[in-house]
């Protein structure tokens, strides 16, 4: 698998910690860690993922696509120049809390206008969708109408499909980090069946967190 051999996900039985277990220390570590940077800033990948979702996002015909920096930014880049639909982006100071203050102080770069529809678009949801939940309340108030679909490379499958729903967003993923990516690597030789009992056992801590607020 390309994405295993780019770097895009880690498999370690030791586990690795998260922004959950902030809060909830007690909650079991994940065998794998899914990071795509490498894999969006690889043309020939970069190019195949964008072709896979090019069909669903023709047919929502947004007039923007948002990407949630700065991980999907080539990606989102690539399907910009695909569907020949402009791209805006959400700083990345101000999904951190921040502010621009200097210059003209815009929060998101790239052109638009108010009451104009625009799909969101990043590269992986978590169990609680940190990145996706921040961005929505900003965005609308810019008076961007956002699309009720959230499109992402690969979905944890930990809750935050679940909790996209609650506040009426259906999540597009081209892959299952259990369903597909981890069941596909083991098959390979390049994870071990420990890895998914850990995954699977990180996954149902995770959702029952997320959904529990």
């Amino acid at each position: 698998m390309r994405i295993y051999d780019l770097g895009g996900i880690l498999f370690d039985e030791k586990g690795f910690e998260f922004n959950l277990h902030k809060e909830h220390p007690e909650a079991p570590l994940s065998p794998n860690y899914v990071d795509l940077r490498g894999v969006f800033r690889n043309r020939k990948m970069r190019v195949m993922i964008a072709g896979l979702m090019m069909p669903e996002i023709m047919k929502m015909k947004p007039d923007r696509l948002i990407d949630l920096p700065e991980s999907a930014t080539p990606l989102v880049t690539t399907l910009s120049d695909m569907t020949g639909i402009e791209m805006i982006s959400l700083r990345s100071e101000v999904l951190k809390g921040g502010a621009k203050d200097h210059g003209t102080k815009k929060i998101i770069n790239g052109n638009f206008r108010e009451g104009q529809t625009a799909l969101l678009i990043d590269d992986v949801v978590s169990s609680f969708a940190f990145t996706k939940f921040k961005a929505i309340p900003i965005l609308r108030s810019v008076g961007l109408e956002l699309l009720p679909t959230v499109c992402v490379a690969i979905d944890r499958e930990e809750g935050g499909k679940e909790k996209l729903a609650r506040e009426g967003f259906e999540l597009k993923s081209l892959l299952g980090l259990h369903s597909d990516v981890t069941k596909y690597c083991i098959e390979a030789g390049l994870a071990s069946e420990k890895i998914l009992q850990m995954s699977l056992k990180f996954a149902e801590a995770a959702k029952r967190y997320a959904l529990a607020i």
